[in-house]
């Protein structure tokens, strides 16, 4: 039986594709306009960024941190094998949806949601859906 997660050379080359084509449609389809956001505004200002691909490395690193953080809470509570493995493949799950739905957006020229903050939540069933999954498939395999 193969893993339900992905390996972590595998995920994170997945991962950082997914952000690199992120910050391109960025560049590409809104002019940038994604460093204006509440969240990157402050950050990109205070490096002195103007193009979203330059903020590539900083996300990276974001999401590093996050995934090792988040790989240790639920090792421990929920004694998860793979817990690292999970919590990046939960991750480039949830990112590949949101770049998919940004890039039929762009393409289509059709809004989904109205407004940006509607699709969070749709993303956390999303990674909830296939984090709980996962899991269970991890637990069983091992």
């Amino acid at each position: 039986m193969k893993s339900p997660v992905f390996s972590k050379t595998t995920g994170w080359s997945i991962l950082a594709a997914l952000v690199i084509l992120d910050a391109l449609l960025d560049v590409l389809f809104a002019e940038g306009k994604g460093l204006e956001s509440v969240f990157w505004e402050p950050i990109a200002r205070l490096i002195g960024v103007s193009n979203p691909l330059f903020l590539v490395p900083l996300v990276l690193i974001a999401f590093f941190v996050c995934v090792k953080i988040l790989a240790l809470v639920v090792g421990k509570i929920d004694k998860t094998p793979m817990a690292e493995e999970l919590m990046l493949s939960i991750l480039v799950v949830v990112y590949g949806v949101f770049d998919i739905l940004l890039l039929f957006v762009y393409l289509s020229g059709v809004q989904i949601f109205r407004s940006p903050l509607q699709l969070i939540p749709v993303l956390i069933v999303i990674g909830i859906a296939y984090g709980w999954w996962a899991e269970n498939r991890l637990k069983a395999w091992n």
